[in-house]
């Protein structure tokens, strides 16, 4: 806890363990230049029971947060659902934030914050594990490969598992060709987060057996990705987006044959119409980076930086003005 010892620390929490919660609110903006003092406070409300300690807690993470604390931003990440849930009451609200001016600038930011953020991510508990270390290159197959060739059973259920997981993708029934329309390459909700992490954690599983799976995987990362939004929710650069579009190019440098054999998918069955548009620019882009200087070819993919150069782009195209996209 910084320069504040463990007998100084075991005295704030004796002092404070007597006093209401506004009191203690109060008391931590008092001390609002000691983030120590913060971090502290916060957590002996979170011992207590009851709405106030918990909105109390909540809104000093906040501001432990928008201060540069890495282990707030993550924590508040997962408190949001609770803060917006409490914030419903104004009694509660009123009652707390009072008239202090700091309180008050302090709530206002969170609250701007909470209309900010993505709710089809940030409620996501359970992000997709992406691999930190370069994938062994495996080669392509080619027709003479299948010469003589007899599928084994293991093929069998392999191409099964593939065929199922695709078509629960985009919303259908193996040999039915109706499909949900709300399904496929489209991201409105947390549901569809988890059903495209799904999706990739089953193409993961089946990349080496099954080649195409390799191209619906790079499609799919690459669709993820630039559906995520560029900057955290304190404005730093989102790194999950820069890893899942890393890995999406990864794999499509690596499987390209792969990916033009099932590119059809992204027509409008499946796919609106600007998701082959954020895909083309995002590989356009990377080419034209790799053509840039020779030690960019050797550096790959782990030298491209792909949220800022998409964020560059953004600006010079004048911002987004599309209805409802994120970037």
């Amino acid at each position: 806890m910084g320069s504040m010892g463990r007998e100084a620390e075991e005295q704030l929490l004796s002092e404070v363990a007597g006093l209401a919660v506004e009191e203690i609110l109060a008391l931590c903006y008092a001390f609002k230049a000691s983030t120590a003092r913060l971090r502290l406070y916060s957590n002996a409300l979170r011992k207590r029971g009851g709405e106030r300690a918990q909105f109390a807690s909540c809104l000093i993470c906040f501001d432990l947060a928008r201060q540069g604390d890495e282990t707030a931003q993550l924590e508040f990440r997962f408190l949001s659902d609770t803060m917006r849930s409490l914030a419903t009451d104004n009694t509660l609200v009123t009652s707390l934030v009072g008239t202090d001016d700091y309180l008050v600038f302090v709530w206002e930011l969170c609250q701007a914050q909470l209309q900010e953020m993505d709710p089809r991510f940030d409620a996501s508990t359970e992000p997709l594990t992406l691999e930190t270390t370069p994938v062994a290159e495996v080669d392509l197959l080619s027709d003479d490969d299948f010469d003589d060739f007899v599928i084994s059973v293991d093929d069998a259920r392999m191409w099964r598992r593939f065929d199922e997981a695709v078509e629960t993708f985009l919303g259908g029934t193996v040999g039915v060709p109706v499909y949900d329309p709300t399904s496929g390459f489209r991201l409105h909700s947390g549901r569809d987060v988890s059903r495209v992490e799904r999706f990739l954690q089953e193409l993961d599983s089946l990349r080496e057996f099954i080649p195409l799976s390799r191209g619906f995987r790079a499609l799919t990362l690459l669709f993820y990705g630039t559906h995520m939004r560029s900057k955290s929710i304190f404005g730093s650069i989102n790194q999950r987006k820069q890893a899942v579009l890393r890995e999406g190019l990864d794999e499509f440098t690596k499987s390209g044959p792969a990916v033009w054999e099932i590119i059809g998918v992204l027509g409008p069955l499946h796919a609106p119409e600007d998701v082959l548009e954020r895909f083309v620019d995002l590989v356009a882009d990377y080419i034209s980076w790799l053509a840039d200087k020779p030690e960019h070819a050797s550096q790959g993919v782990a030298g491209y930086d792909p949220v800022s150069r998409l964020l560059e782009r953004t600006a010079a195209r004048g911002g987004n003005r599309r209805q409802g996209s994120r970037y």
